[in-house]
């Protein structure tokens, strides 16, 4: 936490802690406990979203895009009905 610190006082730039997580990679010989004393925040894993994608380890699979895939498909079928005229909505 004091490096957080540091690191606001530093850059002015100040971490919003409630909003916090960690997500610790290749720390297996580490006392994580002992590192993130007093960070208060969840420790999570592996597949996380972050900005609304999704953040791997390994390779993004599809299964983790598909949300976004089927975002997409059901906003484009809306934006295609809208460009029809009224002729073809009604053959549609």
């Amino acid at each position: 936490l004091l490096l957080l610190d540091n690191f606001g006082k530093a850059t002015g730039l100040r971490i919003n802690l409630e909003k916090s997580s960690v997500a610790p990679i290749s720390c297996g010989d580490i006392d994580l406990q002992d590192v993130l004393h007093g960070f208060g925040g969840p420790v999570v894993g592996f597949p996380l979203r972050y900005l609304g994608l999704p953040i791997t380890i390994s390779r993004v699979r599809l299964v983790h895009l598909q949300f976004i895939l089927d975002r997409i498909r059901a906003r484009l079928v809306a934006w295609k009905g809208r460009l029809m005229s009224i002729a073809g909505r009604r053959v549609l």
